[in-house]
């Protein structure tokens, strides 16, 4: 039977056929369209937002771990150094004759910056590798001949479009800045996906082995080996390997570089999947507030449907088909605008793990985040959907809904506003018990916190209306006031929807954003005191956590005998692999640590930190790993070097300096000592007292010359380069807070454009009594402002305290520098923000509205 075919009475039916399921929900279609459209609208702005962040927390890590198994390939074991300057390459061939060993290729990975066209920088891993590794169907098992011609390198797609590198430019020379010395090169070839599979989207160069071992000055040194085991050796080859590195060598998986990185990545994704999860909260609010916009109207039609006959059963099958057919098509549309957005506004950038990690650019989309933003945008609309259904119950009269006070389905007794504002409060007592309890459990307590907000919504609202009759009251000539207050009573439910929409957009700006603002500040913090050591920095280009070692060519002798130049300090340091953790390793000349450690001290005195760092045997930890590895203040911690495993006391433990997977501070007189290098990562320079920090810049700079590949910033550029970059990395902070008040004020907007169209009738039926549009326009816009005002205001102070105890959960979960709550303005800017582009936003359907035909109300 054809859909437009008018079905049999529904009464004669326990059960709706198909076709009448179909014939209903068009007609309702036809009726109430626009409303049905604009509560589709809220459903879909909350699934984008949520499916957007989803992807956007796992791609980087995905996309990094396709790059891991590109380059290892098959294999499954590896041998890396511990040595700044690598291992020896003639393992290799012992490698190679150990028992169950089927394969082995050596790679040398150095962090390198390449200088293109335009003056066009890139930071890259810089590869180098020979057949063997091909034969391993490892990093070159497709890459062309071209990428290893002499003198030239290959780059990948992405590095090459960083630098301005295409078709039209292939042969560009380009200049190699690589530990300490600058060399002109020439591209041999830019790798696409074809060519070189998921190492196009990674930040990467390739080399032939021996020609980066020349470049580099490591004549017969490898970063790592890697291994192909035999069919059930590996645990055999895992022992052998170990004597062969004598503890001196790392012997782990092939690709422990990625569990490295999902460790690495871990805080900021605690953070950003705190933030995360409190949208998706938020965003489920939204779908269900815009829902609960077409309940009064639903209610009308189920009594309608009750009195003609129908049984419950066919009246609950035509509202879950209803919210079925809306749920999964406002959702889709919902998914799609995420995943534009995740390949937009929601890509976060991972430049600030570049020196550390060799990662990959590529949006990863997996099921989970699908279908878990598909089902809750459904359920959201199956939810607020079922709520009419509660005029199904058992001793209700058909039609009640018809004598309720106000428009028919928008009573919201006293009652019922006072048991959820007593519920609030003790929602409020959970979420400080549980914050008061453990900072860990912040995303719970949160949760609890926005939906205390949204229950005391109610009571707010209705003390808002009380004020308002009490104005009115008092001055007399305030009608449009009247006019407003008693069509926001008349309509309880819509306008507390509405309300209730504004009080969780609100809610989750000012606490995600007050956060994110106190991260930052925190992280500022940080880069200043890390920086201002010394007034100039020599070191690799872009390398601002001092890792990569230069040859220093005498550089610190020379340098200090320029005029106004007090001291030159050699710093060292580099990347510790310490269990899963890639840890930021400082070494630093005594007394030179006094500024980090004074403002990163989490536990311990900071001047008791530095004196024993001036000492043998002592190190200073994030908090994180010390509690990771269960060592308290005077302990040992056995860390692993290239003389094996040596036990270090711990002096104090510090936060996580923005550099998620922590970092140690060791003297550098230890650190000289086991790892068997005086090569430095940067030169401190310090000037004597009103010396033109500019001259001598332009004077060292000319010392070095142009082939050194150093390059000369003041402490100044060095703070702002680490706190943009570590403050890049947790952009997505910020996208989520922005995106959040933009979401939600589409979310208002659309339910107030879908309140003001399903009242065209009432506001016929006052232009029938002879209101001017002008007058109406006025009577709205009153109405909007009360409806936000107690909306946001609840939000607004909820906010604050859910910013607290966000604070409290990033500084003690995540370990970041976190700085103390500051006060702002910023509450009275969200909210002054939002009611402006809201109303700007329903100026429109208010006046389209405000000149409605009166012979609508006579034809209702």
């Amino acid at each position: 039977m054809s859909p437009s075919r008018r079905p049999e009475p529904l009464q004669a039916r326990t059960l709706v056929r198909p076709y009448a399921l179909v014939y209903l929900y068009r007609s309702r279609l036809r009726v109430h369209r626009v409303q049905e459209l604009l509560a589709g609208l809220g459903v879909a702005i909350a699934v984008a937002l949520v499916f957007a962040v989803l992807i956007a927390n796992g791609s980087i890590a995905g996309s990094a771990g396709e790059v891991v198994h590109a380059v290892v390939g098959p294999a499954n074991l590896e041998l890396r150094a511990r040595d700044p300057d690598g291992l020896d390459g003639q393992l290799l061939k012992r490698v190679e004759h150990l028992r169950g060993v089927e394969q082995a290729a050596p790679l040398l990975e150095l962090t390198a910056t390449i200088v293109g066209p335009h003056d066009r920088h890139a930071t890259v891993e810089l590869a180098g590798t020979e057949v063997s590794l091909a034969m391993l169907n490892g990093l070159a098992h497709t890459i062309p001949l071209a990428a290893f011609t002499p003198g030239a390198v290959g780059l990948s797609k992405t590095s090459a479009g960083e630098l301005g590198i295409g078709p039209s430019n292939l042969d560009s020379n380009i200049l190699l800045q690589l530990r300490g010395e600058a060399h002109h090169m020439k591209v041999a070839a830019v790798l696409g996906h074809e060519a070189a599979g998921a190492l196009a989207q990674a930040r990467v160069a390739v080399l032939p082995l021996n020609r980066l071992q020349q470049l580099a000055g490591l004549p017969e040194r490898l970063t790592r080996i890697l291994v192909k085991t035999e069919p059930g050796k590996k645990a055999l080859v895992n022992d052998e390997l170990k004597k062969l590195g004598q503890g001196r060598l790392t012997v782990g998986a092939a690709d422990a570089e990625v569990a490295q990185l999902h460790q690495a990545l871990g805080p900021s994704d605690q953070v950003s999947g705190f933030f995360a999860a409190i949208s998706v909260l938020l965003g489920f609010l939204f779908a269900f507030n815009a829902m609960l916009l077409t309940v009064p109207e639903r209610r009308q039609a189920i009594a309608d449907l009750r009195l003609i006959g129908t049984k419950r059963a066919a009246i609950m099958q035509i509202v879950a088909f209803q919210a079925l057919c809306l749920g999964l098509a406002a959702s889709s549309i919902g998914l799609l605008a995420g995943y534009l957005l995740s390949l937009g506004v929601f890509h976060q950038s991972s430049s600030y793990l570049a020196e550390a990690f060799t990662l990959g650019t590529s949006t990863v989309v997996r099921l989970e985040p699908l279908l878990l933003s598909l089902l809750g945008g459904t359920l959201a609309t199956f939810l607020a959907s079922a709520v009419p259904l509660l005029d199904l119950r058992q001793g209700r009269a058909l039609d009640a809904v018809y004598f309720e006070d106000g428009a028919p389905g928008n009573a919201t007794g006293g009652r019922t506003q006072l048991w959820l504002g007593l519920g609030s409060i003790a929602l409020v007592a959970l979420s400080t018990v549980l914050f008061a309890l453990s900072p860990s459990l912040g995303f719970v307590a949160s949760g609890v916190l926005a939906m205390a907000t949204v229950l005391v919504v109610p009571l707010v609202f209705a003390g808002v209306l009380r004020a308002g009759t009490a104005l009115t009251e008092r001055v007399q000539r305030l009608t449009v006031l009247q006019i407003s207050l008693a069509s926001l009573r008349a309509a309880t439910l819509r306008s507390l929807a509405l309300a209730a929409t504004g009080a969780v957009a609100i809610f989750g700006s000012i606490a995600l954003g007050g956060s994110r603002d106190d991260l930052l500040r925190g992280i500022a913090g940080f880069a200043h005191s890390y920086s201002v050591d010394a007034d100039l920095w020599i070191s690799n280009p872009g390398d601002n956590q001092a890792t990569i070692t230069f040859m220093s060519d005498h550089y610190s002798t020379r340098v200090a005998r320029i005029p106004g130049v007090m001291s030159v300090n050699e710093y060292q340091g580099g990347f510790l692999a310490l269990g899963n953790r890639r840890v930021w390793m400082i070494a630093r000349p005594a007394g030179s640590n006094r500024h980090v450690l004074t403002s990163q001290v989490v536990e311990g005195s900071a001047a008791d930190s530095v004196k024993r760092l001036g000492e043998t045997g002592w190190i200073v930890l994030s908090k994180q790993i010390a509690d990771e590895h269960h060592v308290g203040i005077g302990e040992s911690l056995s860390l692993p070097t290239p003389m094996g495993d040596i036990p270090f006391r711990l002096a104090a433990t510090t936060t996580n300096l923005a550099w998620s997977p922590g970092a140690i501070f060791i003297g550098s007189s230890d650190y000289r000592r086991y790892w068997s290098s005086t090569a430095p990562t940067a030169l401190g320079v310090k000037l004597t007292p009103g010396a033109d920090l500019e001259r001598i810049r332009a004077e060292i700079a000319h010392l070095l010359g142009p082939t050194s590949g150093l390059e000369v910033s003041s402490s100044h550029t060095r703070e702002q380069r680490i706190d943009h970059l570590t403050s890049e990395g947790l952009s997505r902070l910020g996208e989520i807070s922005t995106l959040l008040i933009a979401a939600a004020m589409l979310a208002m907007a659309s339910a107030l454009g879908s309140s003001i169209w399903q009242r065209r009738a009432s506001l016929a039926g006052l232009r029938l009594a002879g209101v001017r549009p002008s007058r109406l326009r006025r009577i709205l816009l009153t109405e909007a402002t009360l409806m936000l005002s107690a909306g946001c205001v609840t939000g607004a102070v909820a906010g604050i305290y859910g910013q607290i105890i966000i604070d409290s959960y990033l500084k003690h979960v995540t370990g970041f520098p976190v700085a103390n709550l500051a006060g702002s303005l910023r509450p009275l800017e969200i909210i002054a923000l939002v009611i402006v582009v809201v109303m700007a936003f329903v100026a429109i359907p208010g006046w389209w509205a405000s000149r409605t035909s009166p012979t609508l109300a006579l034809d209702e």
